[in-house]
C-alpha cells in the first residue's frame, strides 16, 4: 500500500467510526475540511435518526 492508500485507509475508518472530520482533515494536514469533506462525505455516518431521538426524549423530558 502507497502513501495515497494508506492516507485513504485512515480516513475512510475513521470518518465512518464518527471520529470528527474536522480533526480528520487537521491529520491529513489540510487547511480547511472542504476537500475532505468532498471525497470523503459518503462514508460519514448519517446521524439525523440519533438526533431525533435525542431531541425528542428531550421535549419529553421537558413536558
Amino acid at each position: 500500500m502507497g502513501t495515497y492508500g494508506f492516507r485513504h485507509y485512515v480516513a475512510s475508518n475513521a470518518l465512518g467510526n464518527g471520529i470528527p472530520i474536522t480533526d480528520v482533515a487537521e491529520w491529513m494536514g489540510r487547511k480547511s475540511i472542504e476537500e475532505t469533506y468532498r471525497t470523503y462525505r459518503h462514508l460519514m455516518p448519517r446521524n439525523i435518526t440519533k438526533a431525533a431521538r435525542i431531541l425528542d426524549a428531550g421535549f419529553w423530558a421537558a413536558a
